[in-house]
């Protein structure tokens, strides 16, 4: 995997990211529609756990791709945005929150007191991105907002994401003998792909806008 240092390399491995996994759910209609009467339904219980797949993978690698972007930057946490700075500090909080020890307690607060000129060292892997293997809304709005960016102005596809997609799949998931229309599953995948091509263009653009800096850094080069 390259290195994702500059805006433009951002721009595009966010774009070819799309660009396959949207391919990929585009062909998969043409397989459905030219299947056989009785070949449909297992199809599309396939269709049902492939949009799955491209919608945590897709959330997943551009909040990755976007977090190493940053991190590359150099920046301390106090230049950084809360919500990224939190990122940054995540592990230690964790630690706080799963030790009984004073000591270890002080240790966070003197950390905490001065983090703001500590470098910000931003996970990036994979499993930083906490998805829970069950990426419903309220879990999409908590990765987005830990990027410091928007999921709210989603809500609409929030019966979509948990009662639609995320139903389906787990009833698939667990043996169920589950039905999914042709159309219903082309709107689901319609819908999921809508918030997707914003996730790039809130992530694309707030690497563009640097909004990733806190409000007294925001006016400087990076």
């Amino acid at each position: 995997m390259a290195s994702i240092r500059t805006i433009e390399q951002l721009e595009s491995s966010l774009t070819e990211d799309l660009k396959w996994r949207t391919h990929e759910m585009q062909l998969w209609e043409q397989v459905a529609k030219n299947c056989r009467t009785h070949e449909v339904p297992g199809v599309l219980r396939g269709g049902v756990a492939l949009v799955y797949a491209h919608w945590e993978g897709y959330v997943k690698e551009g909040a990755r791709s976007y977090l190493e972007f940053v991190s590359r930057k150099g920046l301390t946490v106090g230049q950084l945005r809360s919500e990224i700075a939190a990122v940054a500090l995540r592990s230690k909080l964790g630690q706080g929150e799963s030790s009984k020890s004073s000591a270890t307690h002080t240790e966070i607060i003197d950390l905490l007191r001065n983090s703001a000129t500590l470098p910000a060292a931003l996970p990036y892997t994979s499993a930083s991105i906490r998805t829970r293997s069950n990426l419903k809304f309220d879990v999409f709005i908590d990765i987005m907002h830990s990027i410091g960016c928007d999921a709210v102005r989603h809500e609409i596809y929030r019966t979509t994401i948990d009662n639609r997609l995320l139903r389906h799949r787990n009833d698939i998931a667990h043996g169920r003998e589950e039905y999914v229309s042709l159309s219903d599953w082309v709107d689901i995948r319609d819908r999921v792909l809508t918030i997707l091509k914003d996730v790039r263009t809130q992530i694309s653009n707030a690497a563009v806008n640097r909004e990733f800096l806190g409000n007294s850094t925001s006016s400087g080069e990076f």
